[in-house]
């Protein structure tokens, strides 16, 4: 499938931006980008996506007032760093605070707004022709909010009273998907960022593990991006790949 639209961004990570009127997922399109010869550093972004995927399998929602995109970067010989996920989280959320305060991320990669998920991050580490890619893939309520069983949903538009341009909302998030990828390979520690930008330290919270369930108290993240809580059992550190966390 060809793009309808390429645009030269040029930063020190995104290199290009592709644009596509409609893909099933763009992580799962990514990977045949990838396959048949795709550059590290593009962004695959779609205009409407119509079987985005969250953690774990989960349907993510869209439609065509949404952003969806996924980017595409070679990491070998390198090593991801750890706390990628997070710290690109994070990174996002501090390029669109001066457009929509209060926004806030939920460990270990929800973004919120008051009570409500505004969108979310999909890392996939693939190994393809023997070399070591990441597949980055950001989904954001723009101008609607698809509504989910699993949880309320809101949008930038409801948010802030009006509406927005889905370009210049993927600007931003770029520059916020660049400042994560520095904070990340600076080997920061998150824990101080996130006590400012989460909204799930210091709360009561429902841990989902192996079809169990049980309640906790969220304590810290970790340099290593391990969630501290505790529960009956005391103090234990968890890995987002381990557990489902809900307000």
């Amino acid at each position: 499938m060809e793009p309808v639209n390429c645009v030269q961004w040029g930063k020190n990570l995104v290199k290009t931006i592709e644009i596509y009127p409609m893909l099933g997922s763009t992580n799962h399109f990514a990977r045949s980008y990838i396959r048949n010869g795709g550059a590290s550093g593009t962004v695959l972004w779609a205009l409407e996506q119509t079987e985005g995927k969250g953690r774990r399998g989960r349907k993510w929602d869209s439609d065509k007032s949404s952003l969806t995109f996924s980017l595409v970067w070679r990491c070998s010989p390198g090593k991801i760093p750890q706390n990628l996920t997070l710290a690109v989280g994070i990174g996002v959320i501090q390029s669109l605070e001066s457009y929509v305060p209060n926004l806030k991320i939920k460990w270990p990669n929800d973004f919120w707004f008051g009570p409500k998920k505004l969108g979310g991050i999909l890392a996939e580490a693939v190994h393809i022709k023997g070399e070591r890619w990441l597949i980055l893939g950001i989904g954001i309520n723009v101008n609607t909010a698809p509504q989910s069983e699993a949880s309320p949903r809101t949008s930038l538009a409801e948010a802030t009273g009006h509406l927005w341009p889905r370009f210049g909302i993927l600007d931003v998030a770029l520059l916020g998907i660049e400042e994560g990828f520095q904070l990340a390979q600076g080997k920061s520690d998150l824990s101080p960022l996130f006590h400012q930008y989460g909204n799930f330290l210091g709360r009561q919270i429902t841990i989902y593990h192996g079809g169990h369930s049980f309640e906790a108290r969220a304590k810290d993240v970790l340099t290593d991006g391990r969630l501290l809580i505790e529960d009956a059992r005391g103090e234990r550190a968890l890995l987002p790949d381990e557990i489902t966390l809900r307000l």
